[in-house]
């Protein structure tokens, strides 16, 4: 079979020539203009809802409004899994849906089952706030700010205005979030004994505030032959005109909120911090759009702070940390490994042909492949990120395999004595239908990539398209545009003797066709032997990225307060300093409700003598002994490196299943600084109404709990009045001195208004007590979930569950108690299924892509039976390398599956049309071995020698690329030498087999007998059946 695109390309080269100079132009722009990315665009399904009520407890939040939330969610179409982080006064609940859901129309339903839901919610709690989830909405540059000229309150509103306003302005970015400072606040600072002797409450001062401190419309009036717009002004001007406000008493007198409280305008209590280095700071991170590139959107980002600096000289700008810097790293590397990739790929084709034209035409092919794919990368509105760049470092010898075929071919012609133009116009074609299959096998594997299921289906959807569009561009290069440069760029030479089989290549497959079975048997203890070797290697979802930055987590006691987090900080920061690779540490603690819990950045010099995770295991031993505190590693998106989630519905039975996998859990040599999570119960003050002196002075548990958050907090925000400015409205906040409420007698004798007009005190209608409660409850799927966390001991996430699953808590939890699979567990469970869901679809699309090429059900088997090959130099290499079963290694897997069907196309091809051509099977597939073996031990010589710098691990980012390097160099290696010692066997005990089936399923093996195609000029006459030569 010939498709003659060749010859026409050789006849008319100028339209070809002008087609691949528009594709390169084409290309090179849009490379140009493609965002350089982290990671791919990504659409998590997730809508989260939160809701505050300040001071209120987490027992009280969960069963006042997340339960209530989780109920309105559950009806949802297209929700999967609903979970709660539940703390003191916040409740977040994360809504998971299927994927291909359409999210705008599910943060809708999400946005209207909480309003309907939301007269079931207490009234004290800030309004309900919907948002999706987008993790390109994480930070990317964080930065500290210092400004010994202002105050804390000062510095924190020139963050939230003069610089978030200022980088908002700049394309690309998406949000400025501060770190740590305080807002400005008017603290009404309440006297405990004043409010006594007046008979006065807490809640009855900030109820003034607020309905006398406001501006309010008044209408419409007609006055003086004109329309007015009525305003009604009460708002205070300055901070005197506050403490002026006059309270009513129920005398009927009235006194100033002077004579009660001490008023002043400062800022509010400070519930987190940020220190870089041991010294205080205030810091903002800056997140960026979804479609913008990381590393324009940083550049921006700094010219715009070299701007404030210059504009504020007494401000000081820290650059604290920088994602985008390892993706400029890592982008570099990865263009370096692509140059260096085809440099070494080009010097193979030069060793092989030993002609400097041939090499540069084969060497063209790999740079006039790639640059076009950028344009369709642009088209689909793809990224140059961590996915689409190891595709083109995995693709690079690929690019090159087609035209080393082509032109090998035209070459052998030109040595038989032809001219290079004949040469070109009967050897590009002869090969044709052979690259054509080629390169449909290498599409059939890598489009099921991009159409995997789950999480990893959508990280890996630009990986298998760039793949394909690559390998696709190759095919067009090879058919088109090789033969032309081959057919006017090459020159005549001598005529050459025909090389003959290697005399140890012809032993061994003369061996091979005499002991058929041996043959096959000895293949299949290989590959036997590979598998069982293959369950010796650690399994796990991603290789450790050495990316310089490490993230902790800190945790205090249940209860700390400011001062003791601050002092535990201050002593590991410095302790973390100390080490000789660190540069900088950051840390911030509090927000969200809870003092006692934080996260710290350790950025490392760029020159150290650690890789990032092992500077995280030696951080175990140096900060175990710290006090108060628990030191822990996480990942950048503040997950532990190992969980383990059990669900339930009784939490006294899950609590103590819990407790015991902690313990079983600490007897494990693979992890570290096991943990429970949620941490233990925190601290209480338990008010408890007595129930018949209350109601006898008619005080409700409402108005006791009104009183108290008031006097302790100040209420929440939409209760309090504000202070109005030209840019903002700042709370007034009613509460009483810090020392007041450390104090249990002064919230013991605080004021309760009665129903008769008179006043009480809380402990004549309360019992106050201390006591235990829990500090955080997290649930999922509308149960109580725990867990525990730990840190991995050099070891993979596969190995340390393998030891985990085996524990006895583990093969007999309590009734009622189910192990719950989140996180990189549950991504792991995903990954394996996807991908062999992959890679079945990908035999069956090549097994139908050669059927349909070769015209029988037969001959593509013989290609199929190659597949296995691959494995067996690919754990091998894998165990020498001392690497893990990961994600990049199963993607590697994927495309050596497309490389041995490459090698088994090139010979089964060749043998099929001596076959046609009347030669004998055995002629046919021995002349298909001494013609095709070369080109099949270049291309993957080529294809190896591309990726020895990926496998080398060179470059920033490696250790994601290096795995499925080397896997892949392994697995060539074995497919490589094994198909072309075992490929033929089979071939032949194929076709026997095909020979004894024909009589009996002639019709469809064979399509058609000897005359069939012939003119129809006459009524056919019966045909007896003429087949090829029958095996031997």
């Amino acid at each position: 079979m010939t498709i003659r695109v060749s010859a026409w390309a050789i006849r008319t080269p100028t339209p070809v020539v002008l087609l691949v100079i528009a594709l390169t132009l084409a290309g090179l722009i849009s490379y140009i203009n493609l965002p350089v990315k982290q990671l791919p665009n990504v659409e998590f399904p997730i809508v989260v809802v939160s809701v505050t009520q300040s001071g209120a407890a987490p027992s009280e939040v969960e069963s006042q409004i997340t339960r209530p939330v989780e109920d309105a969610l559950a009806g949802i179409a297209g929700l999967r899994h609903v979970s709660s982080t539940v703390s003191l006064g916040s409740s977040n609940t994360t809504a998971e849906f299927e994927l291909g859901s359409d999210m705008q129309k599910a943060t809708d339903d999400v946005r209207t089952a909480v309003e309907q839901a939301r007269v079931l919610l207490p009234q004290g709690i800030d309004p309900p706030s919907t948002r999706r989830v987008d993790i390109a909405s994480l930070p990317i540059i964080t930065y500290a700010v210092a400004a010994p000229k202002m105050s804390p309150a000062e510095l924190s509103w020139f963050v939230d205005n003069t610089i978030a306003r200022t980088l908002q302005a700049q394309s690309g970015v998406s949000q400025v979030a501060r770190v740590g400072g305080v807002s400005r606040e008017i603290n009404i600072t309440l006297d405990p004994e004043r409010l006594a002797a007046f008979g006065v409450t807490a809640a009855q001062v900030n109820a003034a505030l607020f309905a006398t401190n406001l501006n309010e419309t008044g209408g419409r009036a007609n006055l003086t032959g004109a329309e007015q717009t009525v305003r009604v002004l009460g708002e205070a001007r300055d901070v005197a005109a506050i403490g002026a406000t006059t309270i009513p008493l129920a005398s009927g007198a009235y006194i100033r909120l002077n004579d009660i409280a001490l008023v002043d305008d400062g800022a509010g209590e400070q519930r987190a911090f940020a220190r870089l280095d041991g010294r205080p700071v205030v810091a903002f991170q800056v997140s960026k759009t979804k479609e913008a590139s990381d590393v324009s959107t940083e550049d921006k980002v700094k010219a715009a702070i070299a701007g404030l600096e210059k504009a504020n000289p007494g401000v000081s700008f820290t650059q604290v940390v920088s994602t985008v810097d390892n993706t400029r790293r890592s982008f570099t590397a990865t263009m370096h490994v692509l140059i260096e990739g085809m440099v070494l790929a080009a010097l193979v084709v030069f060793l092989f042909l030993r002609s400097w034209r041939a090499t540069v035409i084969a060497a063209l092919a790999m740079p006039l492949s790639l640059i076009p794919t950028f344009a369709v990368m642009a088209i689909w509105g793809f990224s140059l990120n961590s996915i689409s760049l190891l595709g083109l470092t995995l693709v690079i010898g690929i690019l090159v395999d087609d035209a080393i075929v082509e032109i090998e071919n035209i070459e052998k012609r030109i040595e038989a004595g032809a001219t290079p133009y004949r040469a070109a116009l009967l050897g590009a074609d002869a090969i044709g239908l052979a690259v054509i299959a080629t390169t449909a096998t290498i599409v059939a594997v890598f489009a099921p990539v991009s159409f995997m299921g789950g999480q990893v289906g959508q990280f890996f959807r630009e990986f298998g398209l760039t793949v394909s569009v690559a390998v696709v561009f190759s095919l067009l290069i090879a058919r088109f545009f090789t033969p032309v440069l081959a057919a006017y760029f090459l020159k005549p030479k001598a005529a050459q003797p025909h090389r003959p089989l290697p005399a140890f290549y012809a032993k061994a497959l003369e061996w091979n066709f005499v002991h058929p079975w041996l043959a096959l048997a000895s293949g299949t203890i290989l590959l036997i032997g590979s598998l069982a070797l293959a369950s010796t290697l650690p399994t796990g979802f991603n290789p450790v990225p050495d990316t310089g930055i490490a993230y902790l987590s800190i945790e205090g006691p249940q209860g700390a307060t400011l001062a003791l987090m601050e002092e535990a900080v201050e002593g590991v920061s410095h302790a973390i300093q100390e080490m000789p690779d660190v540069e900088r540490v950051f840390a911030q603690v509090g927000g969200e409700g809870s003092l006692n819990s934080g996260h710290m950045t350790v950025v490392l010099k760029r020159h150290r003598t650690m890789k990032t995770d092992a500077f995280q295991r030696s951080l175990t031993g140096i900060l175990r002994d710290v006090p108060d505190v628990r030191i822990a590693t996480e990942s950048g998106f503040g997950q532990a490196g190992l969980e383990v989630v059990l669900t339930g519905d009784d939490s006294v039975v899950l609590e103590r299943a819990q407790m015991e996998l902690l313990r079983q859990m600490r007897s494990l040599p693979e992890i570290l600084e096991p943990r429970p999570a949620p941490p233990p119960a925190a601290p209480e003050l338990v008010i408890r109404p007595k129930t018949d002196e209350a109601a006898r002075l008619q005080v409700s548990s409402r108005t006791i709990a009104q009183a108290v958050r008031v006097a302790t907090i100040g209420d929440i925000d939409a209760n309090v009045s504000k202070f109005s400015t030209q840019e903002r409205r700042i709370p007034i906040r009613v509460r009483l001195s810090q020392p007041d409420r450390q104090s249990l007698d002064v919230i013991s004798n605080l004021r309760l208004p009665t129903l008769a007009g008179k006043t009480t005190t809380l402990g004549s209608v309360a019992d106050l007590s201390l006591d235990e409660g829990p500090g955080q409850i997290i649930r999922y799927d509308r149960a109580r979930r725990v867990s525990v966390k730990a840190d991995l001991n050099d070891v993979t996430l596969g190995q340390a569950l393998e030891k985990i699953n085996a524990l006895p808590i583990m093969r007999n939890l309590p009734p009622g108690v189910k192990l719950a699979q989140t996180g990189d567990t549950e991504a792991m469970t995903d990954l394996f299924g996807s991908i062999v869901i992959a890679m079945l679809a990908g035999i069956g699309l090549i097994y139908a892509v050669l059927v349909l090429l070769f015209h029988s059900f037969f001959k593509p088997v013989t290609i199929i039976s190659a597949l296995p090959l691959t494995l067996i130099g690919a754990f091998v290499a894998l165990k020498i390398a001392g690497l893990a079963i990961t994600l990049p290694v199963l993607i590697g897997m994927l495309m050596l599956l497309g490389l041995a069907a490459k090698n088994s196309i090139l010979l089964v091809e060749f043998a099929i049309e001596d076959e046609d051509a009347g030669q004998s099977q055995r002629e046919a597939i021995l002349n298909a071995c001494r013609e095709r073996a070369r080109p099949i031990i270049m291309t993957s010589v080529a294809m190896a020698a591309g990726m020895v710098p990926t496998a080398l691990g060179l470059g920033e980012g490696a250790s994601f690329r290096q795995p499925m390097a080397v896997a892949v160099i392994g697995g060539l290696i074995s497919s490589t030498i094994l198909a072309l010692l075992l490929v033929p066997v089979v071939y032949e005990l194929v076709e026997r087999i095909e020979w004894r089936l024909r009589p009996h399923f002639g019709r469809f093996i064979t399509p058609k007998t000897p005359g069939d195609d012939d003119p129809i000029d006459e009524p056919a006459r019966p045909v007896k059946m003429q087949p090829r030569n029958a095996p031997q």
